[in-house]
């Protein structure tokens, strides 16, 4: 049996069976004195144990520690009529930041935020994301400079970022002096970029999930972000510079994201609201 350091209070559990219930491998049961116990396994996932938490978490009297935590070191559940309004004002007022103050974001917050990140969704509980990170705006200024001047250098050989041509290329080039200083990446100061491996798991799904997430941990710090996959049809041409990032070639990249602290801040949040015509509900009778 691979550790776990499962256990259960035996004064405690009260033998409900909510952890047999949430546990996806399937390896809990309630023994003959109505007390969880854990079975066997060789393997963390499928039919065995996904390393989810899902025990520890449901337990309603704190009665299940695993992977040396315990209930009492978890978060508690936010209420919704407080989590919803503050979710509601982050989406609305989340968006592409593409100016940036010239410092760092202290380290401090940014190991926070990815640390937190090993709760995003991931197919399987595998998780397999890893991530690229630029944490120095000195770093990120010299690998801005190598990659402008690669890309500048494939240009003048009439070779273009994946799905450009010359002309749309001179068109963001003109952008530059207006909304994007910098074409490539916003002018960001720092760089992520979740990846995973092809072949196993759900590697486009997670590392999307994972970038959506951190854009939302951004935007509750005060910090811009921006998704970026220009940069990505860029690269496509650099592959000495992916090198360089130290991003295996058989990960998929579904998206780059600068982020740091913004030059020009909002005032309020935007209005959008959704078109019905793009929501589409089936509706089934039966024998059909």
């Amino acid at each position: 049996m691979l550790p776990t350091g499962f256990s259960a209070d035996r004064d405690k559990c009260t033998g409900c069976g909510l952890c047999v219930k949430v546990c996806p491998g399937g390896i809990l049961s309630l023994d003959g004195d109505k007390k969880v116990q854990i079975a066997d396994f060789t393997a963390y996932g499928w039919n065995g144990c996904w390393q989810c938490e899902h025990c520890l978490a449901v337990c309603p009297v704190g009665a299940v520690s695993i992977f040396g935590h315990v209930p009492g070191d978890s978060a508690p559940p936010v209420p919704s009529d407080a989590a919803a309004p503050v979710l509601d004002a982050l989406i609305a007022n989340r968006r592409s930041c593409r100016r940036y103050q010239d410092r760092n974001v202290p380290p401090d917050i940014i190991r926070d935020m990815l640390s937190r990140l090993a709760n995003a969704p991931n197919g399987g509980n595998k998780q397999q994301v890893e991530f690229m990170l630029i944490d120095d705006k000195e770093q990120m200024a010299y690998f801005r400079r190598l990659a402008y001047q690669e890309m500048e250098r494939l240009v003048g050989q009439d070779i273009y970022p994946v799905g450009f041509d010359r002309a749309s290329y001179a068109d963001m080039k003109r952008w530059e002096t207006t909304v994007r200083p910098d074409m490539l990446f916003c002018g960001a100061p720092h760089l992520l970029i979740p990846h995973a491996p092809l072949g196993s798991g759900e590697p486009v799904l997670d590392t999307l999930i994972a970038g959506t997430y951190f854009e939302l941990l951004c935007a509750s710090r005060g910090l811009g972000a921006v998704m970026m996959t220009f940069p990505l049809g860029a690269l496509d041409n650099m592959p000495h510079i992916r090198v360089l990032l130290g991003i295996p070639e058989n990960h998929y990249i579904g998206m780059l994201i600068g982020f740091g602290y913004p030059e020009i801040r909002y005032a309020r949040g935007t209005q959008r609201t959704m078109d019905e015509g793009r929501i589409h509900r089936p509706r089934f009778q039966e024998g059909t």
